[in-house]
């Protein structure tokens, strides 16, 4: 990442966070942290130079931070939960950006926001050019590979999620039977994972994908080895097949390692 001064890191929750914060350490990048309330891992603090705990909707104390930081290239990453996002304390300034959208899906508010920053003279980036060894690679990454039912489906799965993200709604799709059984909304993957299976008696299909012009700066779609736990528990997900060179996978190692051991095919396509 060619940068000027420190790197502003704008922290949600679980753990893409710290790997960037630690990341910027290990490269020997000033690193100045604001964190969102409720959400951020207090261990953050002890890897950034410069440290704050902000309130979601914050927006000129986020930016009043990063400038006295003497920030340019600002990375958000990390989610939220629904209780911030449905509670979240906006400033004027968030109130006034907030009445020029039509509707708050998660995109339109995030671009929104990036715009705002831009015009402060901030450069946002995405946390994969920190980590681009994050990036899942192409192919069949587990050793089981699906049959072709579950091909089937993982290909119905797969044109769902891209029409649902065309409507900037949700990433994921859970079939069965070429029949749709979950999309996902504001519940996140890990309830619609749920849901999904719950309606069948057989193995399902998922499909999570980056949504059609996605800006890759910002939200995305990330797994791990929490995710394929989530799978695993339902007994019933047999293929999950993500968007290759553009989901996130945490730790490939151990979730490929879980999903092996739940005989769960774990795929990454450019296209179907």
């Amino acid at each position: 990442m060619e940068r000027t001064g420190a790197i502003g890191l704008i922290a949600g929750n679980r753990e893409l966070p710290l790997l960037v914060a630690e990341k910027a350490r290990d490269l020997g990048l000033p690193l100045a942290v604001a964190a969102f309330e409720g959400e951020a891992e207090p261990r953050l603090a002890d890897l950034a130079g410069t440290f704050a705990w902000l309130k979601l909707g914050q927006l000129t104390a986020l930016a009043d931070f990063f400038q006295s930081a003497g920030v340019l290239d600002l990375v958000m990453i990390g989610g939220l939960s629904r209780e911030s996002i449905f509670n979240y304390e906006p400033d004027e300034a968030a109130v006034a950006l907030m009445s020029t959208l039509d509707d708050y899906h998660t995109d339109k508010i995030l671009r929104a926001v990036c715009r705002w920053l831009e015009a402060r003279g901030f450069r946002v980036r995405a946390a994969s050019e920190l980590l681009p060894e994050l990036l899942t690679p192409p192919g069949l990454l587990t050793g089981l590979a699906p049959g072709e039912d579950l091909m089937a489906d993982l290909r119905v799965a797969w044109r769902v999620a891209k029409e649902l993200g065309r409507l900037d709604v949700g990433q994921c799709a859970v079939v069965s039977d070429r029949i749709t059984l979950a999309v996902e909304a504001a519940e996140g993957t890990d309830a619609t994972v749920r849901r999904g299976a719950g309606l069948a008696d057989k193995p399902v299909a998922v499909a999570k994908v980056v949504k059609p012009g996605q800006d890759h700066r910002l939200d995305p779609p990330v797994i791990g080895p929490e995710t394929i736990r989530v799978m695993a528990e339902t007994g019933r997900v047999g293929a999950l097949v993500v968007d290759a060179g553009h989901v996130l996978i945490v730790n490939r190692a151990e979730t490929i390692r879980l999903a092996d051991e739940a005989g769960l095919a774990l795929l990454a396509w450019a296209e179907p």
